[in-house]
């Protein structure tokens, strides 16, 4: 808002302030907001219609205060008028061209007026209400109203409000259409109020004019919209500070009024849902009837069917029955929730049950209604709660119908009462009779199913949330509790799923949400709930192998779609193998399991006990530092498998890993291996000759293929093409065979893999590799894994004394990296390394 532009000329406003027996700071507030937040070429006047309040400070000491402000005056009424006639006292002497009418209990923001007013210059007959947003009454604070809504009222005469249509949302700073307005504060043309006659005089006190004024200037011509960049601030008074008045039941009367005046027909729902409204004198409402004919105003039936269109899907004319109906009773069966016929804003407890114990008064008797929000019988009262926090008490309100703060659902199966938006449950203490929301019972709502996966960290259940039906995957891991609360790493792994869940792309897995509970005194159990995906890509491969070209095709460029998205938002996976790699049965593939997953920055060393061995890169394997380029490697891994029907490197221990590997590509040269490796390239030297090579194991219909795939398996990890380079390879995107030097047919690929020996039937003698060295490397392997992700390495340095040292920085990043360990581990290993 604060980058629009408005209007270099716009009209003079009066501003009009009705009060009775208003505080008088607060007052003063009002006025004093007005007057330092208004331009002053724009501001005519400030008029205070006093409604004969009765507090003396409202008299001479008013008097005093105003008679130092400019721009400012009072009009005392002499007797009780309400606030409609109040109103109207103000407008017949305003001399500004825009009439605003505001409560005695606001405060103007910022650059308030423009946004106001401007609608009205640019068309007399546009009437614009601004953004009202919260002034707690308990401490002033300031808090900003919600995206907005559109003003509406169900048939019992109740203001309501619509959602924003999706042109509102799209544009939010731009005025937008409003059915009916509030009513407290608003701006209008004078010239365009006294058109319309101004208010109906015969409206006693206050309610049902927002109706008349909202219906007269749609039905009569005109236009009334929202202003989003105006913005005011409202108390909101817990309590009517007036007590009662001599006009009777002047609301029903008032809604009378305007129901036989502007709504037609549709006056009839009125009556229905008011049935004592049908015996109601409304007045003489024959100046009313002669102006709607002057003005050739439209029937409410435009009205209904043009503006207000959506209203009757919301708060429909003829009542639906509610889903449910009854008492809401403890689990233990002794204690029921009573709202006492309390008013709105009150909160609620529990009491004895009605039904058990004769005699007793309360209001136990509540409606789940069609708008699934909770009511007692008969009112328009719902439960609301208003904070997100756990144990919030829940709250009476006026019933909205927008869901949101009232929005339950009950679940038959297990009695829980869940409240959508915060994922509580309505819940209770017995010994103190509170009611509140409390976190959910995760095994409640979800219903656990057969386990489809089980790894180091916990199980997976293919599980249904019963209160959807949804089918969802459910990890679930039973974690011991340290004196700090939960470990690193299960914090990390739910801010990385959170992370990754704001991508929102179809070949990532979606975290729905994470729940925790109490196991036992020192263990949680923690549920991280996905969405359902009928198999894993080894499933898939048993199911489908052998698999042709264009499946494989399809396969490895989500795989790297999905790779690729992880990697531009700093992201590697560290653990890409077939049992994480899930896919659908529309065969839509998406990458799963962040367990391993960190968050990558340049210079950063992170720990080698990570990806399946299988699937380990050879700087991993070799105790190097390594990148995002591993998670390429894992990539090559699976797509020599698709091709093949197994795993290319299966081996028993990393040792027999490495040599695996070069068998199949070859003994690197001294300028692939990696040179900060302990592990150095000699002791492989013995069996430098592979037996069977990568191209004889593997022939893809497709050559190009190979040539991804030799790519990806690349030793040096900058020989390796990154996954969006690999997704513009000619794999992906030709169409012929043209561009790729050999194509092997089907029957020529079964043939040449017939001749393959199996790689499994191979032992240690056949690779002539001493057994000293296999010690020695693993022995290198196991010091190696203690060294800790979460520390940078700042220097490296030589003494005097020849020994090499190693600095560490402590800082530990709080998505990447693991869990700290000693930094003795760190230099140890350095000191007893070859």
């Amino acid at each position: 808002c604060k980058y629009k532009l408005y209007l270099a000329e716009l009209s003079t406003v009066s501003i009009i302030i009705p009060t009775r027996d208003e505080h008088l700071p607060t007052l003063l507030r009002s006025i004093h907001s007005i007057l330092n937040r208004t331009p002053a070429k724009l501001l005519e006047e400030i008029i205070i219609v006093d409604d004969a309040s009765g507090k003396e400070e409202l008299k001479a000491a008013l008097d005093i205060q105003v008679a130092n402000l400019t721009k400012t005056r009072i009009i005392r009424l002499h007797k009780r008028e309400g606030l409609i006639r109040t109103r109207l006292a103000g407008a017949r002497e305003a001399k500004g061209e825009i009439l605003i009418f505001f409560d005695s209990h606001i405060e103007v923001n910022i650059n308030w007026l423009p946004p106001l007013v401007e609608p009205i210059v640019l068309n007399y007959k546009t009437s614009v209400c601004p953004f009202i947003d919260i002034i707690k009454w308990e401490n002033f604070a300031y808090i900003a109203q919600d995206d907005g809504a559109r003003g509406a009222f169900d048939w019992s005469m109740y203001y309501r409000r619509l959602p924003l249509l999706t042109e509102n949302v799209q544009k939010p700073t731009e005025p937008f259409d409003n059915p009916v307005m509030a009513g407290g504060l608003f701006a209008i043309s004078k010239k365009w109020f006294w058109e319309l006659g101004g208010y109906d005089e015969g409206l006693d006190v206050w309610g049902g004019e927002q109706y008349e004024m909202s219906f007269k200037i749609w039905q009569c011509g005109g236009r009334l919209v929202d202003a989003p960049c105006s913005r005011v601030g409202h108390i909101y008074r817990q309590f009517n500070p007036h007590g009662s008045f001599s006009f009777g039941d002047y609301l029903s009367r008032n809604h009378k009024r305007v129901a036989v005046v502007w709504m037609d027909e549709y006056a009839e729902y009125v009556y229905k849902r008011n049935g004592h409204m049908r015996t109601v004198n409304p007045g003489n409402v024959k100046k009313q009837l002669e102006l709607r004919k002057k003005l050739e105003c439209k029937p409410f039936k435009w009205f209904m069917e043009n503006i207000a269109f959506d209203l009757p899907q919301y708060y429909p004319p003829v009542p639906l029955p509610p889903y449910a109906t009854g008492e809401i009773r403890s689990m233990n069966n002794s204690l029921c929730i009573d709202t006492k016929h309390a008013n709105e804003h009150a909160t609620f407890g529990l009491d004895l049950c009605l039904r058990d114990h004769q005699g007793r008064s309360g209001e136990q008797d509540f409606e789940l209604g069609w708008r699934q929000d909770i009511r007692p019988k008969g009112r328009e009262l719902c439960f609301d709660v208003p904070q997100r926090s756990k144990r919030t008490s829940i709250v009476l309100f006026a019933c909205h119908g927008m869901r949101g703060n009232q929005h339950f659902v009950y679940d038959i199966n297990n009695y829980h009462i869940l409240h959508v938006a915060t994922r509580l449950c309505l819940d209770c203490d017995l010994e103190s009779r509170q009611v509140f929301m409390e976190q959910c019972n995760t095994k409640n709502v979800y219903e656990l199913g057969e386990i489809i996966g089980q790894g180091a960290y916990g199980c997976v259940f293919k599980s249904r949330n019963v209160t959807t039906n949804e089918t969802v995957a459910i990890k679930k891991m039973t974690i011991l509790r340290t004196r700090d609360g939960l470990p690193t790493s299960v914090i990390r792994e739910a801010a990385l799923l959170k992370r990754v869940g704001k991508v929102d792309h179809d070949n990532l897995i979606k975290l729905k949400e994470v729940f925790n509970e109490q196991a036992s005194v020192d263990r949680q159990n923690i549920y991280f709930i996905f969405e359902y995906v009928e198999r894993d890509l080894e499933r898939y491969l048993k199911m489908h192998s052998p698999l042709d070209i264009n499946q494989i095709r399809n396969l490895t460029q989500q795989l790297l779609t999905a790779v690729s998205v992880l990697h531009s938002h700093s992201i590697f996976h560290r653990d890409i193998k077939p049992q994480n790699i899930l896919v659908t049965n529309n065969d839509i593939l998406k990458l799963a399991d962040f367990g391993l997953a960190r968050e990558y920055h340049e210079h950063k060393v992170f720990t080698t006990v990570v990806v399946t061995m299988w699937y380990r890169a050879p700087e991993i394997l070799l105790s190097s530092p390594y990148c995002t380029s591993a998670d390429m490697w894992s990539v090559g891994c699976i797509l020599g498998e698709m091709a093949l029907g197994r795993p290319l490197f299966a081996a028993k221990s990393e040792s027999r890993q490495l040599r695996r590997i070069i068998l199949l590509m070859g003994l690197p040269n001294e300028d692939e291996w990696p040179q900060d490796s302990p592990i150095r390239r000699e002791a492989f030297e013995n069996y430098s000759q592979p037996i069977i090579t990568l191209e004889r194991l593997i022939r893809f219909e497709d050559s190009c293929a190979f040539e991804l795939l030799r790519s990806l398996l690349s030793f040096k990890q900058s020989l390796r093409p990154t996954a969006i380079r690999a997704l513009e390879h000619n794999f992906f995107r030709r169409t012929d065979h043209t561009l790729c030097t050999v194509t092997w047919s089907s029957a020529d690929i079964a043939e040449a893999t017939a001749a393959v020996p199996n790689l499994d039937a191979y032992t240690d003698g056949d690779f002539k590799f001493n057994n000293d060295d296999d010690q020695k490397i693993e022995n290198i392997r196991s010091r190696t894994n203690s060294i800790d992700a979460g520390y940078y390495y700042q220097s490296w340095s030589s003494p005097d004394d020849g020994q090499h040292m190693l600095t560490i920085d402590s800082h530990i990043s709080s998505v990447g990296g693991d869990v700290p360990q000693s930094p003795i581990d760190i230099v140890s290993w350095w000191s007893d390394s070859p």
